[in-house]
């Protein structure tokens, strides 16, 4: 029976806490493609956090060795874009367990395939395991870890499973901070010179002392989710979302929801509310 080793936990812990601590988008996504590619000896990641087509659409993959990201080009990225296996099965199935390609179609068929072909000619690996999120706009989104040698064992499969509900956290994480960042960085039509830069923005946010976990509990409040939608979009219990609220209340001295987004729209922490046309 395969198991995790406590240095497994530890690191899983410090991802966490890395992720949490980001307030740069693009270092969530550098944190998680170290820490899985170390842990599953991968060699490259490719993350679907966006829709793609075979035809279109940047995809990004993460290399070891440099732990950049490059843009994949080329009728190999075409392959890569199309996700066989996994489209065909995520696609049309709530199991959301990580699988490799191996397992989905057979051993013989992933290697003969065109897309084992793309992998091998684009980036030297010969085998793939798929790390599925959880649906939440009807497109299959995730991870596929790459790697030579060896296939993926049931140790490495165990791993990627006790991972992913942090991996949902992260992705939310991430996806809200990018949101709030285009938010308030975005100009309106009268007001392009006082908008705030991407760096000002971050800027007044920490001048008021805003993790960024309270800067989208901050951007999901100003939407109206309720404390309970709050929860099961960031992955945490309830009374953490009420323990962010209490925290956004005292920084930005206000007393509830409504106060404070009107306080964080006077500030800049918000977009303005747009102005109401006379009839």
């Amino acid at each position: 029976m395969s198991y995790l080793r406590r240095g497994d936990y530890e690191r899983m812990l410090g991802l966490a806490v890395g992720v949490l601590e980001a307030r740069d988008t693009d270092r969530v996504w550098c944190l998680i493609a170290h820490e899985l590619m170390r842990s599953l000896d991968g060699a490259v990641l490719v993350m679907k956090d966006v829709e793609w087509t075979p035809g279109r659409g940047v995809v990004e993959a993460w290399h070891r060795d440099t732990l950049r990201a490059s843009v994949l080009e080329g009728l190999g990225a075409e392959h890569i874009r199309r996700g066989y296996p996994f489209a065909g099965y995520y696609g049309f199935r709530t199991d959301r367990s990580p699988l490799t390609a191996a397992q989905l179609v057979g051993e013989r068929m992933w290697l003969h395939s065109a897309t084992a072909s793309a992998t091998r000619e684009s980036f030297g690996t010969r085998h793939m395991l798929g790390v599925p999120l959880p649906d939440i706009d009807g497109h299959v989104r995730g991870f596929v870890v790459h790697r030579a040698g060896e296939d993926f064992g049931e140790r490495d499969r165990l791993y990627a499973e006790r991972i992913q509900p942090l991996l949902a956290g992260a992705a939310a994480q991430h996806g809200l901070l990018a949101r709030w960042q285009s938010l308030v960085e975005r100009p309106g039509p009268r007001e392009a010179t006082d908008r705030p830069g991407p760096r000002e923005a971050a800027g007044r946010a920490e001048r008021y002392g805003l993790t960024p976990r309270e800067i989208t509990v901050l951007l999901m409040l100003s939407e109206g989710f309720s404390a309970v939608g709050m929860a099961r979009r960031l992955g945490i219990s309830v009374r953490t979302v009420h323990k962010h609220l209490q925290n956004l209340y005292r920084k930005l001295d206000t007393v509830d929801r409504l106060g404070t987004v009107l306080r964080a729209q006077e500030v800049g922490l918000l977009p303005a509310a747009p102005e109401r046309q006379c009839c």
